[in-house]
């Protein structure tokens, strides 16, 4: 998204459309048809591997691209859905790798983004101590359960160890993290509400068996790929734009309107940060 020209809110509106569609789809399939799911996430990753492999420049941002869809689709969902379509003897026999596979991916993938460009923002440099604080919250938060995170229950995937206040203070961090002008954030601007509904979904789709936040893994995991694939691969709409434009807030109106945002996200997540120390001590002592 361009932050001077501002969005076109017909293409706004097709793109969330297809978004939201393919969402569902994906969801869908995710519960019902593993092996179908699977397959074609192994289709779309040679066809990205193959693509690649062709281009005869390979600059920075490609080499960026490449590997962020590597990580999301065969790596990621690809992994998880594989792991889930594994007969349940195969799933007890190697759950306690496929564990430490999550634990690793998730910490590394939020440690990343603490390196993520500011875009020369306030709001940039401020989000890096957030994602840094938020990293060692969950930390914490796996480390209560000494790192067994991860269960499968009617081929649902599930992640005991962000509870909703940690789930909500990412949304809010990643909120202002996607604002920045290093990001294409209008084709992410549903990400953080559908996430949230994604987890919603699963929830009551898997009858409530486990609490809200355990569905949120794979509720993010399903919509991010599923976003990245459609910016890789955009369907557009088949109707030329009215126009319909809506003007951009400047840099530093979007630091004023973050800023706060991500100071309360600071401060809740150094007050559980010690919260889980002196339980921790507690509990030692």
């Amino acid at each position: 998204m361009n932050h001077e020209l501002g969005m076109d809110l017909t293409f706004l509106l097709w793109n969330s459309l297809i978004a939201i569609f393919f969402v569902t789809l994906v969801c869908y399939l995710a519960k019902y048809y593993q092996t179908i799911l699977f397959f074609t996430i192994t289709a779309l990753s040679l066809i990205v591997a193959i693509q690649y492999s062709l281009q005869s420049h390979k600059d920075l941002i490609a080499i960026m691209g490449f590997s962020k869809l590597i990580l999301l689709l065969p790596l990621g969902l690809g992994a998880v859905i594989g792991f889930v379509s594994l007969p349940e003897s195969k799933q007890q026999k190697f759950m306690p790798w496929f564990t430490h596979y999550i634990n690793f991916a998730v910490l590394t993938n939020i440690f990343v983004m603490v390196f993520a460009p500011d875009g020369g923002t306030y709001r940039g440099i401020v989000s890096r101590f957030a994602c840094f604080f938020l990293l060692l919250w969950l930390f914490q938060e796996m480390a209560k359960v000494r790192f067994q995170t991860t269960q499968i229950n009617q081929k649902i995937f599930t992640f005991n160890s962000s509870p909703l206040s940690w789930i909500y203070c990412h949304a809010a961090y990643r909120m202002a993290l996607l604002s920045l002008p290093t990001f294409d954030s209008a084709n992410y601007l549903l990400l953080e509400p559908l996430s949230l509904i994604v987890m919603v979904f699963l929830y009551h789709l898997n009858q409530k068996r486990y609490p809200l936040p355990y569905y949120f893994g794979l509720a993010d995991t399903i919509v991010v790929t599923t976003l990245t694939v459609l910016i890789r691969y955009p369907i557009l709409p088949p109707f030329e734009s009215k126009g319909l434009y809506i003007t951009n807030l400047t840099e530093n109106q979007w630091d004023m309107n973050f800023l706060p945002v991500q100071l309360v996200v600071i401060s809740i997540s150094l007050r559980k940060i010690y919260r889980n120390l002196v339980f921790s001590k507690n509990i030692h002592s």
